[in-house]
């Protein structure tokens, strides 16, 4: 125990006031001692947050710029991809309605068709190819008495 703790109620000696000063002084010197350690630490805290924020936040920024503009262009893309879906729908809606016309017309035309077809092959090719082979024996002589006069 300190001096001052054991007479509190008696006058202190000068004795006794050097020795209270005394220990004053040394508990104030540990003090100081331990208040600079903290401060030192404090300040090397502070310096190492400054260089860690000042090789961060540019990273970070560049980061955000980056996310930004990949968002912006993921966005156009989107866009792109909506339009293009509308005009293959335009595109599909079109052929869908070809398809009906072209089914229609076949439908339509069916029975005229069959006709023609069969008319077709009602068609005497080898009776038409002799009637051809005949009217070229017969245009032939006609033809070399033309070559004689003409020529």
């Amino acid at each position: 125990m300190s001096e001052l703790e054991k007479k509190p109620d008696e006058v202190l000696s000068d004795k006794d006031a050097k020795e209270i000063l005394k220990e004053l002084l040394e508990f104030e010197k540990r003090e100081a001692k331990y208040q600079k350690v903290t401060s030192i630490l404090i300040f090397c805290l502070v310096l190492i947050m400054g260089i860690v924020s000042f090789m961060i936040v540019p990273v970070a920024v560049q980061t955000l710029t980056t996310a930004n503009a990949t968002i912006i262009q993921a966005q156009e893309a989107l866009a792109k991809i909506t339009d293009e879906m509308e005009n293959i729908n335009g595109m599909v809606s079109s052929i869908t309605e070809t398809s009906d016309s072209v089914n229609r017309m076949v439908t339509d035309n069916a029975e005229d068709l069959t006709t023609s077809v069969q008319n077709l092959n009602s068609i005497d090719f080898e009776g038409l190819n002799k009637a051809i082979r005949d009217l070229q024996d017969a245009v032939a002589p006609m033809a070399k008495v033309g070559r004689i006069f003409g020529g």
